[in-house]
């Protein structure tokens, strides 16, 4: 399992929207010599918990692993024009609210995506900023499953017709001579 620590983006009411790649960090983490990824989920929240009695509003935003390959979570107000409490980023900026979650389980294609990215030992989280505010995030898990890769064996009942086939050959030869 790694984390990525929480994080407090700067506001951006620019309007230049969608953002470019922000980067909120990186996960770092060790595959065993000999085995490889065989499942792995990443979990946070939008909206954190870093001031003191109120829960951080977050800006809509799409979170990616490896740049932006993978989108494991978005986050999107149902009433942009509104006030921010009515976000679904988050838990909004009342002081008993609290940060949403999301988790997100990479698919198989996914693994194969990132293959490279789960050999080296890193995967960098990053987002898109798709509406005014700041990006916040509460802290990030990644859990990976590894496991030796398996290469195919021959069934023990192949063990066992081997000596008759060769049997079996070795007839065939006896009444052609």
């Amino acid at each position: 399992m790694s984390t990525v620590g929480s994080y407090d983006g700067t506001a951006d009411f620019s309007g230049n929207y969608p953002s470019s790649l922000i980067e909120i960090g990186t996960f770092s983490f060790d595959i065993p010599a000999g085995e490889v990824v065989t499942g792995a989920t990443i979990s946070g929240t939008f909206g954190n918990d870093d001031v003191p009695g109120q829960t951080e509003i977050t800006a809509d935003a799409d979170l990616y692993v490896d740049g932006s390959v993978i989108d494991v979570a978005s986050c999107e107000s149902p009433n942009v024009a509104g006030n921010d409490t009515s976000l679904a980023c988050d838990g909004g900026n009342n002081p008993n609210d609290t940060p949403t979650a999301w988790s997100y389980t990479f698919s198989a294609s996914d693994l194969t995506t990132l293959a490279t990215a789960f050999a080296g030992g890193s995967l960098d989280l990053n987002a898109i900023q798709n509406y005014y505010g700041a990006v916040n995030t509460g802290t990030t898990t990644l859990s990976i499953t590894a496991s030796t890769s398996i290469t195919s064996a021959p069934e023990p009942a192949a063990f066992t017709l081997l000596p008759l086939g060769l049997a079996g050959i070795a007839l065939l030869r006896r009444r052609k001579a």
